[in-house]
């Protein structure tokens, strides 16, 4: 795509800043925003299946989390790209690394120019590259910043929906999530210092990250819902992730089982078989049929059958 050649006034003083190496070059970009949270993702998905080890279940999880780290991390970078060529704003050292002429030969230095807006020129700098004098015209927006803010707030959601718990769990869980959106910020802060973006550049960079991995972790990977799913079973509650949500409802399993052999406590069975049966007097169900009956049982009427054993339990006391 060809990108748009911005002018410039010759009293423009933002584009005066002196010329600076990058402290995050492209390759440590793309180790840290991108190797580095696919390891990170992969490794999390190892610990979520515990000691149930299920190769099928783990390839099934890591595809599903790195397409949809993938798809993200590639939507930002295109939109970016875009934004850059169609703007086409010079960055801060524009000045210094090009050493911009007129057509007339003149320069900015001369005072006739003071005031002039300049759309015809050229680099007289010879130590420069074709390359590097397309890269002094992509200035908006940072894709520093959004690559590092999409990927630090997307692995921020995951954190908070794959790592569950309380107490110190939950601190070392938000001092994580703090560190990683540090880090999207000191990256976005250093292409400021380097005199390599403006901060509004760096501004809209930092909030096209962030839509983006808020669209990504709502929309594509349901990171959010999935966490809400987790806090409504109760594991969340109980501090425990999801190899032990099984054993919950496995415990449940083996109680209901039990209560429905004591026929004084038959009545909270059928107050379960009602939830989703058609009421009827009929005595207890035989075992294969109330176990198949409590497979289907959901969350909200695990809820329902703690409230009627507790309410009955009251008022027997």
């Amino acid at each position: 795509m060809r990108t748009f050649k911005r002018g410039f006034f010759c009293s423009d003083l933002s584009l005066r800043y002196p010329y600076h190496e990058c402290t995050i070059t492209v390759p440590m970009l793309l180790v840290m925003m991108l190797l580095m949270p696919m390891l990170f993702i992969s490794v999390v998905e190892v610990m979520r299946i515990c000691k149930h080890f299920r190769m099928r279940q783990y390839i099934r999880n890591l595809w599903r989390s790195q397409a949809t780290f993938s798809f993200g991390f590639i939507a930002t970078y295109l939109t970016t790209e875009l934004a850059k060529h169609v703007v086409g704003r010079l960055r801060p050292h524009f000045y210094s690394a090009c050493q911009p002429r007129l057509h007339d030969g003149s320069s900015c230095a001369d005072t006739q120019n003071a005031d002039l807006y300049v759309e015809q020129f050229y680099c007289s700098n010879r130590n420069i590259s074709s390359r590097q004098i397309r890269e002094l015209h992509v200035s908006f927006p940072s894709a520093h910043s959004s690559l590092s803010f999409y990927s630090m707030c997307l692995l921020a959601f995951y954190v908070h929906s794959a790592w569950q718990g309380r107490g110190s769990t939950r601190v070392l869980r938000h001092i994580l999530q703090f560190l990683l959106l540090m880090s999207a910020w000191y990256v976005s802060l250093s292409r400021v210092a380097d005199y390599w973006h403006h901060w509004s550049d760096v501004l809209a960079g930092a909030v096209l990250g962030v839509v983006y991995a808020s669209i990504t972790a709502i929309y594509v990977g349901d990171l959010l819902r999935v966490r809400a799913i987790y806090s409504v079973s109760g594991s969340s509650a109980n501090g425990r992730g999801g190899c032990h949500h099984h054993n919950h409802h496995h415990h449940l399993h083996h109680q209901l089982l039990a209560e429905n052999n004591n026929s004084s406590t038959s009545t909270k069975v059928h107050f379960l078989q009602s939830a989703t049966t058609t009421p009827s007097p009929s005595p207890p169900l035989p075992l294969p049929l109330l176990a198949a009956h409590i497979t289907i049982i959901d969350t909200a009427c695990c809820c329902c059958y703690y409230y009627y054993y507790y309410h009955n339990a009251a008022g027997l006391s």
